[in-house]
């Protein structure tokens, strides 16, 4: 029998499908710049972006106190990852068939950063990520990681970051892996090898 439960990443990237299918429609536009302008706030407070939310939630889901469920708040901190990802560019910077295919986790999509001279720089950053002390630790270095690889790849087409897969590993930390979590990305980050423009050129 199959198992029609829904999953965070499931929710996650049906929402995604929702506000993508077009980016030129403005409230589409709009509700992305909510999500952006949320960012750090109570989700009482976001009142813009309540239809998106609870419209889009299953029941099971939902919390039934001002407290957040873990689910909503994986989905929630991925929706507003990707509205920072996304600001300033026409493409989109999710692809459903892509994501639902390759399912490749942060490690991997920032180990693109480790060429050229900084790469102890951002290693510095990356352990940094990783070792946070609490969730909200960790959604901020995000939002530095995920700045960064935006300023450095221009969302190029071999760069990107599977946010349904977030949302899931975003889930599970906060349900008490976070060890599972780390050494998960720590493993796709350090081993994932990164080639420069110039290395498949003949000498």
């Amino acid at each position: 029998m199959k198992n029609n439960k829904p999953t965070v990443s499931g929710i996650t990237y049906k929402i995604l499908c929702k506000l993508t299918a077009d980016l030129d429609v403005s409230n589409n536009k709009a509700t992305i710049a909510n999500l952006r302008n949320s960012i750090g706030k109570p989700l009482s407070q976001s009142v813009n972006i309540f239809p998106l939310i609870f419209d889009n939630f299953p029941h099971e889901f939902l919390g039934k106190n001002i407290d957040l469920t873990c689910e909503e708040k994986a989905i929630l901190n991925t929706l507003q990852l990707f509205a920072l990802y996304q600001q300033g560019n026409s493409e989109s910077a999710f692809n459903r068939n892509r994501d639902s295919e390759f399912q490749i986790n942060m490690g991997s999509s920032l180990s693109v950063l480790r060429i050229g001279d900084d790469v102890k720089a951002v290693d510095r950053r990356f352990n940094a990520m990783i070792t946070a002390g609490t969730y909200e630790e960790l959604i901020y270095h995000l939002r530095q990681m995920i700045k960064l690889l935006k300023s450095k790849t221009k969302l190029k087409k071999d760069v990107y970051i599977n946010f349904p897969t977030l949302s899931n590993d975003l889930y599970w930390y906060l349900r008490g892996f976070e060890e599972q979590i780390r050494l998960k990305w720590a493993k796709t980050y350090y081993s994932t090898k990164v080639h420069s423009e110039g290395d498949n050129n003949n000498d």
